[in-house]
């Protein structure tokens, strides 16, 4: 018998908008969206485009189904209106980062209170 449990990341969660979300693990729904959202946009484009107060609606909603595809197997209630509605922008773009953390395997900057508890 093949474990393919044994795979399974580490344990990753986030807190937002009061909202306790696991985020360790990225259906395979997700990875293939955020493959064709990563062909389509420039990631970093979204962060520059948050700070030039200028975005792409396109791209935001694109981003954003991929958010939901992964927080959702966590709470339902997190939706990509949800976020748009109780998280400030400059929040929702380090939790965006960090939960792509997941799929593409680049560690995101902590803040205070983060990840491990550090104050």
């Amino acid at each position: 018998m093949m474990d393919f449990d044994i795979l399974a990341p580490p344990k990753r969660t986030a807190k937002i908008g009061g909202e306790i979300i696991d985020v360790t693990i990225v259906p395979a729904r997700a990875a293939f969206k955020f493959i064709t959202f990563s062909k389509k946009f420039n990631i970093n484009a979204l962060e520059k485009s948050t700070n030039s107060g200028s975005h792409d609606p396109e791209m935001i909603n694109a981003i954003l189904d991929v958010i939901e595809l992964i927080c959702k197997r966590s709470s339902s209630k997190i939706t990509a209106d949800w976020l748009q509605d109780n998280v400030d922008i400059k929040i929702l773009m380090k939790f965006i980062q960090y939960v792509f953390e997941g799929i593409k395997g680049d560690p995101v900057e902590e803040v205070a209170g983060g990840v491990g508890g550090k104050n």
